[in-house]
């Protein structure tokens, strides 16, 4: 079963975009199956930016977390994301296909 990266974060999406498209390509080199983000339109948290990363699987999610900790280009563009935004929450969900 998949793995899914939940996060839920408060910033301005055009600051957001560039960093979020940055940190995609990162991801990917590290394991990712799919990452995408985008603003939430409705509900209590409409304005806020959704980023969600897919993971084949638990050992997937492992590997490239443990990557994504010693990266140096990922550490300095979180670091910069922690400058223009808050991270309100993330979490994490075991997914199927149905």
């Amino acid at each position: 079963m998949a793995i899914v990266s939940l996060s839920r974060w408060k910033v301005n999406l055009e600051q957001a975009a560039p960093l979020a498209r940055q940190a995609g390509a990162i991801v990917k080199r590290h394991g990712a199956a799919a990452v995408r983000f985008g603003p939430c339109y409705a509900g209590p948290d409409a304005g806020m930016l959704y980023v969600a990363i897919t993971y084949a699987d638990w050992a997937a999610f492992g590997r490239a977390t443990q990557a994504m900790s010693a990266d140096p280009e990922w550490q300095r563009l979180y670091g910069e994301a922690m400058k223009i935004g808050q991270l309100v929450d993330r979490s994490l969900v075991v997914a199927e296909d149905v």
